[in-house]
């Protein structure tokens, strides 16, 4: 949904990019953009690398962002003139412990992944389509805050799956011979879910 760009509704675009920056400050401490580098510079500052893309850093996690070119994103009004830009960033964590692990099976020899990265959802916005404007400032760090979001979202969501399926392993362990494992599983699953509830 487009954003009301009526004089009374707008608050002031500095304002708008303090505010941002402040709850950033809070839910993230220490995020600070890593590409385009530049010693010194604030938050606030965001830069774009000449095709608009940034990365931003924060407690391990990399958040890559692209920003788009200038179209007609308002699908709600086809006849508006009005131009916005889409902003997409996804984070990424490095997960070092994968180098460590044996395959299952024959192979030639193993190989190490030279970038054993963590890809979570990625989050969109649509931003005003001046870069200099602070509200597309704000724009690009609401998207990677929603980024990193996502990536919490995300790793709740598989570490329950990963429990789920250690109890699915431990279970098929400890199956009776001659009961389905598919009964079995059921049957297991039933009483998990009764006692979580």
């Amino acid at each position: 949904m487009p954003e009301d760009t009526a004089p009374s509704s707008l608050s002031s675009p500095s304002s708008a990019l303090d505010e941002t920056v402040a709850a950033l400050a809070a839910a993230h401490p220490g995020l600070r953009q890593s590409e385009p580098l530049a010693f010194g510079a604030a938050l606030a500052d965001v830069r774009l690398t000449p095709p608009g893309t940034a990365r931003f850093s924060w407690a391990g996690y990399e958040v890559h962002v692209t920003v788009g070119h200038e179209d007609h994103l308002d699908r709600d009004h086809p006849d508006s003139t009005a131009l916005y830009r889409q902003i997409r960033a996804h984070a990424t964590l490095l997960v070092t412990q994968t180098n460590t692990v044996d395959g299952i099976g024959h192979v030639v020899w193993e190989m190490t992944n030279p970038r054993p990265d963590m890809v979570f959802p990625t989050a969109f916005a649509v931003a005003v389509a001046d870069r200099a404007d602070p509200r597309f400032a704000a724009a690009v760090l609401s998207t990677v805050a929603k980024a990193l979001t996502h990536a919490r979202l995300a790793t709740e969501h598989a570490a329950a799956q990963a429990q789920q399926a250690a109890d699915e392993v431990q279970w098929e362990s400890e199956r009776p011979a001659g009961v389905s494992p598919r009964t079995w599983l059921r049957d297991k699953r039933a009483q998990r879910d009764a006692a979580e509830s």
